[in-house]
């Protein structure tokens, strides 16, 4: 193991960049980000000193796994005097997925960019792994995707993937491969997660409260607390539970924004969650009632089995999923505020552009629904 200190030079000033200093081997560092460790974590981008300070003690934390493990230093940093035809292709991909599978990613993620790890090594054959990176070819990467052609929307996400281990491995190695920028790109089919209408939500959510009453709950807060169903809500603890269950609090690492993120809990769901949550210990999950959490596609296969009941009755359309009740949310409360800073903070969008792009991908705007929010002179 290294000989090194990490320590956190934090600050009560927000217009004072904070970071962490790495004393590993006599020579010292400053990092203020993760990017090097191959993670979004921002502490300088945070909105007040206690979410700054808890990034800081997760980047603090991953730093050290980093250093422990080996994978800090960047091998660019430590020998500057690297070529890439010294690197082989099979080292080189192998290198890139090891980062990506120790990096705060969701579990999906790692399993999708570990299949097209092993598929694209697969499909180059043993007899060229240990060429230089610098000999793979545009074709070979583009012949490689067209094995996907079954959708536009599965040839993206494979070139997509493919595409995140080709970029890390030019950040691991300090190269300029393009390959990914030089294929085919193809438009993929939009899926919309249909809404409801104010009649029609009250008749799903009536029936899976008989029907399913951990989907219900799920369900409920997707849409009051506009949670994701698959990772923010599945993972709720009584821990998450705030101000006389009031609120939910939940930590960079357990949203998708990697920021600190506060919603509040509106009467009906407070009222159909409190006997239950009431009774739990801050490590135990909402839905189990114990340290565990049900697997990460539990509420798919409970949706999939309800809505196909709730379409023969005919309560449910064919568009119409788990996710529809965030949308139908947020649908609901731009039409009532007209604010979109508002609606930012209750998705937990990191960013207003994502904002925007998620209410146009859902119809809501058109180019006079935006005037409002041009700047004036």
């Amino acid at each position: 193991m290294s000989d090194y200190s990490v320590k956190i030079k934090r600050s009560d000033d927000l217009k004072k960049r904070v970071f962490i200093s790495i004393c590993l081997n006599g020579k010292r560092t400053k990092e203020y980000t993760g990017l090097k460790i191959g993670l979004d974590i921002k502490p300088n981008y945070a909105t007040s000193v206690y979410e700054r300070d808890k990034q800081l003690q997760i980047l603090e934390y991953e730093f050290r796994k980093a250093i422990d493990i080996g994978n800090y230093p960047p091998i660019s940093e430590i020998n500057h005097t690297f070529v890439e035809e010294e690197v082989s292709i099979r080292k080189a991909f192998q290198s890139a997925l090891n980062q990506k599978l120790i990096s705060n990613l969701n579990t999906r993620y790692k399993q999708n960019l570990t299949k097209v790890h092993s598929a694209f090594i697969s499909y180059l054959g043993e007899e060229n792994l240990d060429n230089p990176i610098s000999t793979l070819k545009v074709r070979e990467v583009q012949n490689f995707l067209n094995q996907f052609q079954s959708s536009n929307t599965y040839y993206m996400d494979k070139r997509r993937d493919l595409g995140v281990l080709l970029s890390k491995i030019n950040n691991l190695y300090d190269l300029n491969i393009n390959l990914i920028k030089k294929t085919e790109r193809r438009k993929p089919k939009s899926v919309l997660h249909q809404t409801y209408d104010e009649k029609q939500i009250h008749l799903v959510l009536n029936y899976l409260k008989k029907a399913h009453e951990n989907l219900y709950l799920c369900c409920l807060l997707s849409y009051g607390c506009f949670l994701r169903p698959h990772i923010e809500v599945r993972k709720l603890k009584g821990q998450h539970f705030k101000n006389d269950f009031s609120e939910i609090h939940l930590s960079g690492e357990e949203n998708k924004s990697g920021r600190v993120r506060v919603t509040p809990i509106p009467k009906y769901v407070k009222e159909a969650i409190i006997e239950r949550a009431r009774k739990l210990l801050p490590n135990q999950n909402l839905f189990t009632e114990t340290a565990d959490y049900f697997n990460e596609n539990y509420f798919s296969k409970a949706w999939s089995r309800q809505a196909k009941k709730m379409r023969e009755l005919g309560l449910l359309s064919e568009n119409q999923t788990i996710y529809s009740f965030r949308h139908t949310a947020a649908i609901n409360v731009y039409k009532k505020t007209k604010d979109l800073h508002i609606l930012q903070q209750l998705l937990g969008h990191s960013d207003m552009i994502v904002t925007l792009k998620y209410l146009r991908g859902l119809g809501v705007h058109n180019a006079d629904e935006l005037k409002h929010v041009m700047p004036e002179l």
